[in-house]
């Protein structure tokens, strides 16, 4: 039982899942995945059992990521990518209930959290789960580019019309929070680097043809892979998605957290080159040098 969310427990999902299974009481099992507000649920139906993932909205003043609109932001993306452009790089959504705050979601197990591997292992015994991380996020935008419209209309369903993750919510909080985080660390931003930033965001807020959806929170903890064979990755946990640049994502090929994580330079260890080439089957002008 979940210690936050009186409205998501066993209870709340059995009376949704119960018509699905085919059974009066089909929660067998709740697990919680700590630390997250996600659960790992056994169902078992008329003939068989399967486990599914119940994800929910936090309560409380103390917890981070309470706001209502995070489980709407990733209902409506999850729909999107999944039953309206047919990707199998996310999970499927099998129930909703916005209402109680909360979603039934495939279980992607025994895939694994790719920043554990990396942790465990170190980046360079990770390279092809790297690889695979890279191209991942190349597809997501190549795939999402020119689709904005299909996506307005699954968020306006839900009553989602700006969500937080698109380029006027993200960029505007960015300029002003960067500004204030170097005053107050003594290093404002001025001269040679103001220009710069100036440059960047000017190009960030006219995509032109890179405007894809992007995840909000591209890092290695938010991919799921296989420890051996093929990694045939998953995306997970879209609460901060949204419409922008399609290289907003492509940082977190330097950096790809959490914690910092810094696995050397992508250009170097080709990375870069496999983002490249999946965001370009969408988006033919990422070939173009002088403008990627």
């Amino acid at each position: 039982m979940p210690a936050s969310g009186a409205n998501c427990g066993p209870a709340a999902v059995q009376a949704l899942l119960t018509d699905l299974c085919g059974a009066p009481d089909p929660v067998e099992r709740w697990e919680r995945i700590e630390p997250w507000a996600v659960a790992r649920v056994l169902l078992r139906g008329a003939d068989t059992a399967r486990t599914v993932i119940v994800k929910w909205v936090r309560s409380g003043p103390a917890l981070a990521r309470t706001e209502p609109w995070r489980l709407r932001t990733e209902l409506a993306a999850l729909q999107f990518l999944s039953d309206d452009l047919g990707l199998v790089l996310v999970p499927r959504v099998i129930a909703a209930d916005v209402r109680a705050g909360f979603l039934v979601l495939e279980d992607l197990a025994p895939r694994v959290a790719l920043d554990h591997l990396i942790r465990r292992d170190g980046a360079a015994a990770c390279l092809e789960l790297l690889t695979a991380f890279a191209r991942a996020r190349g597809e997501l935008s190549a795939a999402t580019a020119g689709q904005t419209g299909t996506y307005r209309a699954r968020c306006a369903a839900l009553e989602l019309p700006a969500p937080a993750g698109d380029t006027e919510g993200r960029l505007g909080r960015l300029w002003d929070h960067g500004h204030e985080d170097a005053a107050a660390l003594g290093a404002p931003i001025a001269g040679p680097a103001a220009s710069e930033l100036t440059a960047v965001l000017e190009e960030l807020n006219e995509p032109g043809p890179f405007l894809a959806l992007s995840h909000g929170d591209a890092e290695s903890n938010n991919i799921l892979v296989r420890e051996s064979g093929p990694a045939d990755a998953r995306l997970i946990d879209f609460e901060a998605a949204g419409y922008t640049h399609a290289l907003t994502d492509a940082v977190c090929l330097h950096v790809p957290g959490p914690g910092w994580i810094s696995v050397g330079d992508p250009n170097a260890s080709g990375l870069a080159d496999q983002y490249r080439r999946a965001l370009a089957r969408g988006v033919p002008e990422a070939q173009d040098d002088r403008r990627y």
